[in-house]
């Protein structure tokens, strides 16, 4: 496990602590003042404390992802920059609107995490698959000439592993054929020829 993924889970462990201290919060504050005081007086420096550690990994989260955020990131990112002011005028005036909606924002912002998480996921599998898929229609429909390496030269084959195509022109070629090279494009679905095209430029010499 790399150290984004590491620094993620805890970043999301102290979110679901907070989210749970103000729901804890959200209940008390509409049963008594008091209960609510005494309960903000007892967690108020574990509160801080994690308050403080999930905006730090939040902003180091940030800075490790360079500017590649997941359109729901910005959801979760204004979730937040809401609840904070909302929870902290709340507390102070015993508003059980305000708590409320304080409480509402970190649980959707938490919420929202966990489907950005889950898009993730999906989104690699289709790219391990995408991957898999190009490796297969190679094996079947390339290897006899080309080789395992691209460097067999069956028949004139061309070198794979030397080849200058970007993979936009790889993409035609194996749908329009060139030279001895039969075309696919009548064989071979979009998304078949895209995966073997994407497959194709890690065969090149690095």
């Amino acid at each position: 496990m790399n150290t984004f993924n590491i620094l993620s889970k805890a970043h999301m462990v102290l979110v679901l602590l907070f989210v749970i201290s103000m729901l804890i919060k959200t209940i008390l504050i509409f049963k008594s003042n008091e209960q609510f005081d005494n309960y903000r007086a007892k967690t108020k420096m574990p509160e801080m404390l994690v308050t403080i550690l999930f905006l730090v990994l939040g902003i180091v989260l940030m800075v490790m992802k360079d500017g590649n955020f997941h359109p729901l990131f910005y959801m979760k990112l204004g979730a937040v920059t809401l609840g904070i002011p909302l929870g902290i005028i709340g507390s102070k005036k015993h508003s059980k609107a305000l708590i409320t909606l304080s409480f509402l924002c970190f649980f959707g912002a938490y919420g929202l995490s966990e489907v950005a998480k889950k898009k993730a996921v999906v989104q690699e599998v289709e790219v391990q698959d995408q991957s898999q898929l190009g490796i297969e229609l190679y094996k079947v429909n390339c290897v006899a000439c080309h080789g395992e390496d691209g460097k067999k030269g069956l028949g004139g084959a061309s070198d794979l592993s030397a080849s200058l195509l970007s993979e936009g022109d790889a993409k035609n070629v194996i749908t329009n054929g060139r030279g001895a090279m039969a075309p696919y494009g009548g064989q071979l679905k979009g998304e078949d020829i895209n995966a073997l095209a994407t497959y194709l430029q890690t065969l090149k010499a690095q």
